[in-house]
């Protein structure tokens, strides 16, 4: 909060990555959040390597929008679809910027967007979609996805994860150590 604080003045919005690449620490997104909004910043979060690895509730904290990769820890391999969150409260308002497609035209407008002088979004989610999925692409991803669903989802993932990180560092403390002096390695 003390570096929200330092440049509130300059502050417009707050990407973070939900969790660390390096370190694996997982960022309190909804805390992340709140301070943020509380000094009228967006918030984005990177997900890229929290999705698939951690619980995710994106609406309830609050956060404005997310993206993510799904190649890495949803399993979906390289050249797979990424993935976008965009908070409802943000989702009917036409007016904000976008990147836009001819599958976020208001349907009855869509295939005479040719003729249209201007692009007439969907006031709801549906208004931020560019074109059509890859089929083929999410095919891995469906895939993997009911792999998570038959594990019971995210939670117990999660908790099975926290438990094998524990008895990781139980096994490393009861290792023999072995001093190493920089000319050895």
């Amino acid at each position: 909060e003390a570096a929200l604080e330092t440049h509130v003045d300059q502050l417009a919005v707050v990407i973070i990555g939900g969790v660390n690449f390096f370190t694996g620490q997982l960022f309190d997104i909804p805390k992340i959040t709140a301070a943020a909004q509380k000094r009228g910043a967006t918030v984005g979060i990177d997900l890229a390597h929290a999705i698939g690895n951690v619980p995710l509730a994106l609406h309830d904290w609050n956060v404005d929008f997310a993206v993510w990769c799904s190649y890495k820890y949803l399993n979906a391999g390289p050249g797979a679809v990424a993935g976008a969150f965009l908070h409802e409260r943000h989702a009917t308002n036409i007016k904000l910027p976008r990147l836009a497609g001819w599958f976020g035209n208001d349907p009855n407008m869509r295939f005479r967007l040719h003729l249209e002088p201007e692009f007439i979004p969907v006031p709801s989610a549906d208004g931020w979609q560019i074109s059509n999925p890859p089929i083929l692409s999410m095919a891995p991803l469906r895939a993997s996805l009911a792999i998570f669903d038959q594990a019971g989802g995210m939670e117990p993932l999660r908790a099975k994860s926290i438990k094998l990180t524990g008895y990781l560092q139980f096994l490393l403390e009861q290792a023999p150590r072995k001093h190493q002096s920089s000319s050895d390695r």
